[in-house]
């Protein structure tokens, strides 16, 4: 699938692998880029499931979404458009702990 970014500032961050080293430190960057490799690798968001990393949908209010885990408590966060383009929406902590 291809993958695309929501906003242009964390595209540029995930296409500068020391960029995102920096943002986000070294463990994080490279579970953010193996869990990337591994989408782009997929042909569908049902697939991803079976994949690691955890990949699953979200309920409640980020309905349509996905994540999957980096390093706890941390979470890429995707959402489908269409069947062969996937949005990096964020990384973050969702539950805010």
């Amino acid at each position: 699938m291809k993958v695309i970014c929501r906003d242009k500032t964390l595209g540029e961050c995930l296409e500068d692998f020391d960029r995102l080293v920096k943002v986000y430190g070294a463990l994080r960057a490279k579970l953010i880029r193996r869990r990337l490799d591994t989408v782009r690798m997929a042909e569908s968001m049902e697939q991803l499931r079976g994949f690691p990393g955890r990949f699953h949908e979200l309920t409640g209010n980020r309905k349509g979404q996905w994540a999957c885990d980096l390093d706890q408590p941390y979470r890429l966060i995707l959402k489908a458009e269409g069947k062969q383009v996937v949005v990096v929406m964020e990384i973050t902590n969702y539950h805010g702990k």
